[in-house]
């Protein structure tokens, strides 16, 4: 398994950006074997050649199939390495994750300073890493989910750009859109103030039936006969959003897509995220 960190300029927002990509290429069983081999056979050039031929390493397992995976509020691309097993749990299964930085914008286009998150993550972003690495470019072998900002994110831009997503996994999805006045705080937590949600959302009035509410878009591309992703959402019981979570998946139901949504015990945070993690790649896989 090689985790590889790449910095490249990006045109969607226009600065340099930073990702971790884990590919499932090498396998200790693989290195193994052909030491193994090159040991019982002998030490020479010739013997070491043909054995190489023999016992290739690392076997040939590309393309991959690929999550594009992102973060919370407050994140950036170390949290899945730091908080996470997503490299045992990626080798396992034999599935390539890239893990972008998305900033605070919850993966929305933000045309007046150049912050096109939403296009990044939900089309150059896919483009720039199969350039780089040998991943599929099959629409049913490429995902994208995330967690609370990284999961509202992977729902909307997901179902935005259907054509390029086979699969969407959505872990505590902040969906907050339809609750701004309930939430806007004027001493609490920045995420939760007024200036900070109108810079990120636009209009506050108009978001929701807006290609900015994941219900919308479900209805949307169903209406007019686009691509339909599969979609894998989960909640703990006691996190503060699991009833909007609730609420979407039956208002993407009712459209017509196929979403499996899955509750247990547990809140808004890494243990939570932990458990649920790999039951949705196995869902994906």
């Amino acid at each position: 398994m090689a985790l590889i960190s790449v910095d490249y300029f990006s045109s969607a927002l226009m600065r340099t950006t930073t990702l971790e990509v884990i590919l499932p290429f090498d396998d200790q069983g693989d290195a193994y074997a052909t030491d193994s081999a090159m040991r019982r056979e002998g030490g020479t050039l010739e013997k070491d050649l043909k054995t190489w031929e023999a016992h290739p390493y690392p076997a040939r397992k590309a393309p991959f199939k690929t999550l594009f995976l992102l973060h919370g509020i407050s994140g950036n691309h170390a949290d899945w390495i730091s908080e996470t097993r997503i490299r045992h749990w990626a080798e396992t299964r034999g599935v390539a994750v890239v893990m972008p930085s998305g900033y605070n914008a919850f993966y929305l286009d933000q045309p007046e300073v150049h912050n096109y998150y939403g296009r990044f993550v939900g089309q150059e972003l896919v483009e720039v890493a199969r350039a780089m690495f040998p991943l599929s470019h099959r629409r049913e072998d490429t995902f994208i989910g995330g967690i609370s900002m990284g999961a509202y994110g992977a729902l909307r831009n997901g179902l935005k750009y259907c054509e390029t997503f086979g699969a969407i996994v959505g872990l505590s999805s902040a969906m907050i859109i339809d609750s701004f006045d309930q939430i806007i705080s004027s001493d609490g937590l920045f995420f939760l103030s007024r200036p900070f949600l109108e810079h990120t959302f636009g209009d506050l009035n108009h978001v929701r039936d807006s290609d900015k509410d994941p219900a919308r878009l479900a209805a949307d591309l169903v209406y007019c006969d686009r691509p339909r992703p599969r979609i894998f959402m989960s909640c703990g019981s006691e996190d503060p959003l699991a009833e909007p979570n609730r609420v979407l998946a039956q208002r993407m139901r009712d459209t017509g897509l196929d979403v499996t949504y899955h509750e247990m015990r547990g809140g808004h945070d890494w243990d939570f995220w932990n458990a649920a993690l790999p039951e949705a790649l196995d869902w994906l896989i």
